[in-house]
């Protein structure tokens, strides 16, 4: 009977432990499970900030990436939103074919949405503006900017600095 008691005692004990290491098994995977959703939301969201900002990358034409600049300095100031895209529309006229007017505001449009400083696409087209561009081509890029900052009263702060980054990249 004795020996019944210790067997039963020996048998008690190892599903005590093996209950206890699973328990210990299952408390590792779930930490590990956390650590793979945290590393994956890392990835999604460094995949979404590049994929924001594709459109930007897709531009090879000086006239659309000035567009698409122009947007986004209209952005800041989101209520007269309507009044600088009827001055980029004006101002473009004589730069871009008039059929192709409207395709270009509207993939300018979309193209800054994403943008999260008017200052990106000054770094990002700052090559091939240089490239592209005269010095004369440069200065009307820079007054149109100016004219698209100024709609609606007074620039903004953010609208200054990416002039002034605008003029200090093209004008040096």
């Amino acid at each position: 009977m004795a020996f019944l008691g210790i067997l039963v005692a020996a048998i008690s004990g190892a599903v005590i432990w093996y209950w206890r290491l699973k328990m210990v098994r299952e408390a590792g995977n779930e930490i590990i499970d956390s650590v793979e959703r945290m590393r994956g939301a890392y990835k999604r969201k460094k995949f979404r900030k590049q994929a924001e900002v594709a459109p930007l990358a897709s531009i090879a034409d000086p006239a659309i990436a000035a567009v698409a600049f122009f947007f986004c300095l209209a952005k800041e100031k989101p209520m007269y939103l309507d009044a600088a895209k009827e001055v980029i529309r004006s101002r473009m006229k004589g730069i871009i074919r008039p059929g192709d007017m409207e395709e270009v505001l509207v993939f300018g449009e979309w193209a800054s949405k994403n943008v999260t400083s008017p200052e990106d696409p000054i770094r990002r087209f700052r090559d091939l503006w240089l490239k592209m561009l005269d010095m004369q081509e440069r200065q009307q890029l820079i007054g149109i900017a100016e004219e698209v900052a100024e709609t609606g009263g007074e620039r903004t702060k953010e609208q200054e600095h990416a002039l002034q980054m605008l003029r200090r990249t093209l004008m040096n």
